[in-house]
C-alpha cells in the first residue's frame, strides 16, 4: 500500500535494531510488545517495523567503535531519512535511545538505570554512551514508557526525566513451550532449585550460591542442585569462585544461555525459583516462573514487590541467613509451596502482552494528538 493513500492511517515506526543484539529483557521487550501490537491490528494504525545495519561481532576495541558509529549513524541519519520516506508518524525506540534528530514524535520505553547504580565491570565506552543517550532519552522524548512505577523513580531521579511525562505500562510474559528433549534433559537435574538471569552484580546471584551452601552444611534439603540459567556477566568469575571455595561444584549448574525451550523446561521441572536481585526494572523470570505453577523467594529490592505482589515470599537481599530460611521454609512445608503455587499462578495471569499493547496504543495516539497543536502552532 501507497502510505500516502490513507491520510486517515497512521503509521507508526518500531525500532527494532535490538533484536541483532544480545538478547536480553530489552530485547525480548522490544520482540513481544512488537509482536502484540500486530495481533492488536487497530484499524486507524499501520506498525512499520525498522531496524539498524545489522553490527558487527564483537572481537575488539575496534569492533566496539565500528558498532557505535553503526548506532550513532543510523540513529541520526539513517532513520530520520527512512521516516521521512516511509511518512511515519511516530516512531516508538524500545531500548532506551531516541534519534537527536528527528522532527516527528519519539516515543521511549526506559526501562532502568542500572548502569548508573550498578556500574562494576561495565564496557567503558557503553557506559559513557549510556551516560549521554540514556539521559537525552529521559529528557527529549515526547513521552516515555517504563515497565514500573519504581523504575519511573530511578528515571527521574538519575535521569532527570519529568515524571508527568512517563506513563508506567507492565509487561507480559513470554510464550515459552518446552521440547521433549528439553523436557528430559531438565527432568535429569530433579529435584533443584532455579534462578534465571545474566550473572551481573544487580542480580546478585552470588548469594543464591553462598545461601544454597548454607543448607548443604546444615544437611538441610542435600538432594537438590541449584541451577542457574543465564549468560555470563561480570560476577562470572566471582560465581565460580564462591562455588570452588564452598566445595559445592558437585551440587551446582552453571548453564549459561539457553534456548526458550529449554528454559520452559527449566520452569516446568524446577521444585523452587529464587530470585536474589538488588534492582530490577520489571523482573520477568520470577514471574515466569510463577506461571509454570513454581513457588518464588525473592529479595525485596524495589520493584519486585510491585511486580510479584503478595505471591512470593520476600527477603533481605543483603541477608544471606534470611534468604536461606526463606527456602528452607518453601522445601519443608509442602502447604506452603501449594500456596505459592497457586497464588503465584493467580497474579502472573494478570500480566498479558494484550493488555500491554493496548495501553501503548493509547500513547501513541495522546503524542500524536499532543503533536499536532504544536506543528498547527508553527505553521
Amino acid at each position: 500500500m501507497n502510505p500516502t493513500t490513507n491520510k486517515s492511517l497512521r503509521r507508526i515506526g518500531i525500532d527494532l535494531s535490538v533484536l541483532d543484539r544480545v538478547k536480553t529483557g530489552t530485547s525480548v521487550y522490544a520482540e513481544c510488545i512488537y509482536g502484540a501490537l500486530k495481533n492488536l491490528s487497530p484499524d486507524d494504525i499501520e506498525f512499520v517495523p525498522l531496524k539498524a545495519p545489522r553490527p558487527m561481532r564483537r572481537k575488539n576495541i575496534l569492533t566496539k567503535i565500528v558498532n557505535l558509529g553503526i548506532e550513532v549513524t543510523w540513529l541520526t541519519a539513517i532513520l530520520p531519512f527512512r521516516a521521512r520516506r516511509l511518512h511515519l508518524d511516530l516512531v516508538h525506540f524500545p531500548a532506551n535511545i531516541i534519534s537527536p534528530t528527528m522532527r516527528i514524535p519519539q516515543v521511549c520505553t526506559i526501562h532502568d538505570a542500572h548502569f548508573l547504580t550498578y556500574p562494576q565491570g561495565r564496557d567503558p565506552l557503553w557506559s559513557i554512551y549510556a551516560h549521554w543517550s540514556f539521559r537525552y532519552a529521559a529528557r527529549h522524548a515526547d513521552r516515555i514508557i517504563c515497565d514500573s512505577n519504581s523504575g519511573k523513580d530511578e528515571i527521574v531521579n538519575l535521569l532527570g526525566a519529568e515524571p508527568e511525562n512517563i506513563d508506567v505500562v507492565y509487561l507480559g510474559l513470554p510464550n515459552r513451550k518446552s521440547k521433549p528433549s528439553d523436557q528430559e534433559a531438565a527432568a535429569s537435574l530433579k529435584p533443584y532449585i532455579l534462578s534465571v538471569g545474566a550473572t551481573d552484580p544487580n542480580k546478585n546471584l552470588p548469594a543464591a550460591v553462598r545461601a544454597f551452601a548454607r543448607l548443604l552444611r546444615a544437611d538441610q534439603h542435600a538432594g537438590h542442585k541449584l541451577v542457574i540459567a543465564g549468560p555470563p556477566g561480570r560476577d562470572q568469575p566471582l560465581l565460580e569462585s564462591i562455588i570452588r571455595e564452598e566445595n559445592i561444584g558437585d551440587h551446582v549448574r552453571l548453564l549459561g544461555r539457553v534456548s526458550d525451550s529449554m528454559l520452559a523446561a527449566l520452569y516446568e521441572n524446577a521444585s523452587l525459583f529464587v530470585f536474589p536481585s538488588f534492582c530490577e526494572g520489571f523482573g520477568f523470570p520470577p514471574l515466569e516462573a510463577m506461571s509454570f505453577g513454581i513457588p518464588v523467594v525473592a529479595s525485596h529490592a524495589p520493584c519486585i514487590p510491585e511486580t510479584l505482589g503478595d505471591a512470593a515470599l520476600y527477603f533481605d537481599p543483603y541477608d544471606i541467613e534470611e534468604f536461606t530460611a526463606r527456602i528452607h521454609d518453601v522445601l519443608s512445608d509442602p502447604k506452603l509451596h501449594d500456596r505459592l503455587a497457586s497464588t503465584g499462578l493467580e497474579r502472573s495471569s494478570k500480566f498479558q502482552w494484550s493488555k500491554t499493547a493496548a495501553s501503548t496504543v493509547d500513547i501513541y495516539r495522546n503524542s500524536l494528538l499532543e503533536f499536532e497543536p504544536a506543528c498547527q502552532d508553527i505553521s
